[in-house]
């Protein structure tokens, strides 16, 4: 069997392949949060830290200070007056935060991104 990092690479490159796939101007563009159109299935890996705004671009800040997009499929977040909604919470700058989910190793071609995300790492997270 593969190596765990191969079996990860392969499933990314699959999400990214049916990501491209989709039409992008179905999606709406929502302030800082980053959406992408919605999947079937996802990933499971597990993206912790705290929401903070960067350069408008909400961004999950990790323990070790990294930053990571959260990108949402469309449809299950929504961003209004500095409140993410997801599953059944709210969600504030400060506010500790854990999605599943994967990170996308390339440009998510049809996603909505906003210009304030460019250069930080894109996790795409799993639908529900």
């Amino acid at each position: 069997m593969g190596s765990p990092r191969g079996v990860v690479g392969i499933a990314l490159a699959l999400v990214v392949l049916a990501l491209t796939g989709c039409a992008a101007g179905s999606l709406p563009s929502s302030g800082p949060l980053a959406v992408y159109p919605r999947p079937d299935a996802g990933m499971d890996a597990l993206l912790e830290g705290e929401l903070a705004i960067v350069d408008d671009c909400l961004v999950i800040r990790q323990e070790d200070g990294a930053l990571a997009v959260p990108v949402f499929p469309a449809g299950d977040a929504s961003w209004a007056e500095g409140v993410l909604q997801w599953r059944d919470g709210e969600y504030r700058e400060g506010d500790t935060i854990a999605v599943g989910g994967g990170f996308s190793g390339g440009a998510m071609t049809s996603a909505y991104i906003p210009q304030g995300c460019e250069g930080i790492g894109l996790f795409a997270v799993s639908p529900f």
